[in-house]
């Protein structure tokens, strides 16, 4: 076990397990409801910046699961063992 842990391996296995257990969530919703589970989409939607030369829309939107969050804790626990 080495003391330097990079920070953007943390960030990259931290995206990898949401995005693969929201889609898990997503697959196995039907069979295990509870995976499934989840406040539906949070974040920003529709920012809008009209500034007449350019305009800026904006939407940040995650969709949040009980399974997206058993893959954000998986993450975290493989990245301690590293």
């Amino acid at each position: 076990m080495s003391k330097y842990r990079n920070p953007w391996l943390l960030v990259l296995l931290i995206i990898t397990g949401v995005v693969l257990g929201s889609l898990i969530g997503d697959a196995l919703g039907d069979l295990l409801p509870f995976l499934s589970y989840g406040p539906g989409p949070l974040g920003i939607n529709n920012f809008q910046l009209d500034l007449s030369v350019i305009y800026l829309n904006f939407s940040l939107l995650i969709k949040i699961n009980v399974a997206s969050l058993i893959g954000l804790l998986l993450a975290v626990v493989i990245f301690n063992r590293l």
